[in-house]
């Protein structure tokens, strides 16, 4: 395997062993490369190089490195000089000749005096090389002033090997695990738990967990966490610790145990180690390596697997003692980490001092916005079967609220179900619970009829909790879901509105206004919405540049369901815009992200059924569109809608007769503008139906249902014209499939007074978009007039090489841009860069972006 990352330092040992005579000192911490630098050089050295290695015993033979290095035995007899001079007389004699002697840290006093003998007399042919870790001995200034002893005019070179950086840790694990480039994410995670040296990422690295080719990344850092300290880590740093007094190995173990930086006063504490002793402890630590101070103040051990190397040699019974005194430390420090004192009240058997922490712990994650760890947290504690109802029944309560933000809901709503049936006493306590249940029911897992019914029985127990009460009737009161009229549930959200109370911040007022801004979008009332669900309401509005301004500050969050919502909305947003290129992939790839999320997987089929049935694939839109039927008997009522429009004359008007009676109790008319549109094209009402949704929508805030107003009217009234306002309205919306519709109608009636122009046109607009069936359509339509058509050829096709376009956007992801930086630059929407940056990705066979530029030339 090739040296990585010590390029500079192998050009400096090169040099030097053609300058001899000479001497050379490398120097560098256990797991450097010290020798693998050296045996580089070797392995392309025609002249003869002898190699004695010193070791740490205290009764080591003297002059032993020496003696192993002649392979002959070397005179002990005599004076010191005679012995020194018969050593010199046969380098001298041995013509060109390397001679190296390994880890003189460990050498004995002879040995050392024997190198400045030989350094001061060095023969015509000699080069001598001596490799040391500073930290490991008591005499590095006689190490050092080896090089003072050289004669005059000889070269005496130094080579300081130090750990090496991400990029070199980069490049060292890639070389292991035969992969072209390491994602620099795991690479610092490498470089965390390694320190950067060699030979503790060859060791990590060594067996078949890790895999060879393709990375994983949650699979390799899932890897990484379960791998133990390799034999070679634990055993070099056992040595090293023997060489240390017992009150600095204790401090070291302290620094195990505790697995983060820590002051010196806190790991004095832990090791039961102060004073002068403690001084002299982090001093030697930090001189022999052991320790480093990441931050000023703090210190820790060097990397990962040193503490785990050092942690699995401590008894248990002493693991558990020194977990206690952890605790009992660091809980009096301000502001306390409930983390790290859990953890250690854990791991040292004080169950009810962890059960405190923990609890505290998860709410301070939760208040960071880490909602992930304070699932987790909550959901080990509430694996222990022991706890009262009571204690179960709070606990249970929290988690449902930090699940809700992770799309995890599964987990938390079986648990939550598990300790509600552990109580059958009316309670606000099982009211809290069944809230919890309800809001993730009907929320994520799509689930809708089960969570209102939990929400029901929620609001009958809460007499003694308003605030929860309130929560629960605004939930019930998003119109969105339910079968209820909007009567009913203004009803429910005017008694939340009392309930709450405008003093008070907490879950309940958040979620309160939360469901009050969705009942008022659901209206076309979009005031100062904001947040992920916002932009997908106002899509459904015709808001869209609102929506996707939304979309791109919530990205720069994350987190799911967040980032799958968001991609599912951004999907909607990208087919009434018409920018289909890559949108099939895209889609795929939010189906990876909202696996858990039934919802927004009936939102994703929802658009790719509008694109399959708009590019000819009949029969696979139709499916999809028959499975968000399915998936939406209860809500959410725009998705229902929009799926019964699309799906038009392939099922009849009786579910189109249900969808309108729907729309009428709900008053939801501002998002239902393609259902009103689809029904007045095949009713016989179609007047009055086109009256009252004129009537309804005049005075929301509903663009595309004004839009749709437009077009229902020049189908009620067969206008050319007004088919080309709705057109208009369409482009200024930014909708360019739904401009083609109306732009369609349009041409039809041009058609029928003899002019196909226009018809021509939006077939070859259509085409160009990707809408090969509604293009097909359009031809039909034209041949069946006289009119000659053929399909307006595509673009060019590149095959496996990148287009321009492509090429563009993968220079700009290699200098370090951002999506959203790119699309600004080159005036593109985020989604239309996805896609191209995907295809580059693919034709270049990188999996990731910041494995581009090696490959695209400026």
């Amino acid at each position: 395997m090739k040296l990585v990352g010590r390029e500079q330092e192998l050009r400096v040992l090169r040099t030097a062993v053609r300058a001899v005579p000479g001497l050379v000192l490398v120097v560098g911490e256990a797991g450097a490369g010290k020798s693998r630098l050296v045996a580089e050089v070797q392995s392309s050295h025609a002249g003869r190089w002898l190699v004695g290695q010193c070791r740490p015993v205290e009764d080591q033979v003297p002059l032993a490195p020496v003696i192993e290095a002649l392979g002959e035995p070397v005179l002990r007899s005599g004076t010191r000089h005679a012995v020194f001079s018969s050593v010199l007389d046969q380098l001298a004699s041995a013509g060109p000749t390397v001679l190296q002697i390994e880890d003189l840290h460990w050498a004995d006093p002879g040995t050392l005096q024997l190198l400045r003998f030989l350094a001061g007399r060095l023969p015509r042919e000699l080069l001598l090389i001596g490799t040391y870790r500073q930290e490991d001995t008591h005499h590095a200034g006689e190490i050092t002033a080896l090089a003072g002893c050289v004669p005059v005019g000889v070269r005496a070179t130094e080579i300081r090997l130090r750990p090496l950086d991400r990029t070199g840790v980069q490049e060292l694990a890639a070389e292991l695990l035969g992969v072209k480039s390491l994602p620099p994410a795991l690479a610092g995670e490498l470089l965390a738990r390694t320190g950067g040296l060699p030979f503790v990422v060859e060791e990590l690295l060594r067996d078949e967990s890790f895999g060879r080719g393709a990375i994983d990344s949650a699979a390799f850092v899932r890897a990484l966490a379960a791998k133990p300290a390799p034999v070679a880590v634990r055993a070099s740093l056992t040595i090293r610790l023997q060489q240390v007094p017992d009150f600095c190995r204790e401090v070291i173990r302290a620094a195990a145990v505790l697995d983060a930086p820590a002051p010196e006063a806190i790991l004095g504490a832990v090791a039961e180690v102060s004073g002068c002793q403690l001084t002299t402890a982090m001093d030697t630590g930090l001189a022999r390596g052991l320790v480093g101070e990441p931050k000023p103040g703090l210190f820790d051990l060097r990397h990962a697997l040193a503490r785990r190397a050092i942690y699995e040699t401590i008894p248990p019974d002493e693991v558990r003692r020194l977990h206690r005194r952890a605790a009992t430390a660091l809980a009096a420090v301000e502001p306390p980490d409930h983390g790290q004192i859990a953890r250690h009240s854990r791991f040292g058997g004080s169950l009810r001092d962890w059960m405190i922490h923990a609890e505290l712990a998860a709410d301070q994650a939760r208040a960071r916005g880490e909602h992930a760890v304070a699932a987790a947290r909550l959901t080990e504690m509430l694996e222990v079967e022991a706890l009262p109802w009571g204690d179960r029944a709070r606990l249970a309560v929290k988690l449902g609220r930090a699940a809700g933000p992770t799309g995890d809901w599964a987990q938390a709503v079986s648990l939550m179900k598990a300790v509600l049936a552990g109580s059958t006493a009316r309670s606000a306590s099982r009211g809290r619970l069944r809230l919890g249940v309800g809001v993730l029911l009907q929320e994520q897992a799509g689930q809708v009829g089960a969570g209102r019914h939990e929400l029901t029985a929620a609001i009958a127990e809460l007499g003694e909790d308003p605030e929860s009460a309130a929560w629960a009737l605004s939930a019930l009161a998003v119109p969105e879901f339910g079968a209820e009229s909007i009567a009913e549930q203004r009803g429910w959200l005017e008694r939340a509105l009392l309930l709450i109370g405008d003093e008070a911040e907490g879950d309940a007022q958040f979620a309160v206004r939360r469901n009050r801004a969705r009942y008022r979008l659901a209206l076309g009332e979009p005031d100062d919405a904001d947040g992920v669900e916002a932009a997908g309401a106002l899509a459904w509005l015709g808001h869209d540049r609102r929506s996707s301004a939304l979309l791109e500050r919530a990205a720069e969050v994350g987190g799911s369901p967040g980032k799958a919502v968001i991609a599912a909305t951004r999907a909607r947003l990208d087919f009434a815009a018409g920018d289909w290129p890559g949108l099939a992939d895209r889609l795929a790839r939010a189906r990876v992200e909202a696996s858990r999320l039934p919802v927004v997987r009936a939102e994703l089929d929802l658009v790719d059924g509008r694109l399959r049935l708009a590019q000819g694939d009949i029969a696979g839109g139709k499916e999809l569109l028959e499975s968000v039927l399915a998936a939406t008997e209860c809500g959410p009522w725009p998705l229902r809608v929009a799926a019964v429009a699309a799906l038009g004359r392939y099922r009849g008007e009786g579910l189109m007769d249900e969808c309108l009676a729907l729309v009428r109790r709900k008053d939801g008319w501002a998002w239902a503008g393609e259902l009103i549109v689809c029904a007045v094209a095949v009713r016989d009402d179609s007047d009055r139906l086109a009256a009252e949704f004129a009537a309804a929508v005049s005075d929301r805030d509903a663009p595309a249902a004004a839009a749709s107003l437009s077009l229902v009217r020049a189908l009620v009234e067969d206008s050319v014209e007004l088919f080309g306002a709705a057109a208009e309205q369409y482009r200024a919306l930014g909708r360019r499939y739904d401009e083609c519709v109306a732009l369609e109608g349009r041409g039809v009636r041009l058609l029928g007074a003899g002019q196909h122009e226009e018809l021509v046109s939006v077939a070859n607009t259509y085409e160009a978009m990707g809408a090969r069936g509604d293009a097909r359509r359009c031809r039909e339509v034209l041949r069946e007039a006289g009119v000659a058509v053929s399909p307006k050829r595509g673009r060019r096709g590149y095959g496996n090489a990148l287009s321009p376009r492509e090429l563009e956007v993968a220079r700009l992801a290699a200098d370090g841009l951002s999506n959203s930086r790119i699309a600004a630059k080159l005036t593109l929407s985020v989604s239309t860069v996805e896609d191209h940056l995907s295809h580059a990705m693919r034709k270049l066979e990188v999996r990731s972006r910041h494995d581009l530029a090696p490959l695209i030339t400026h």
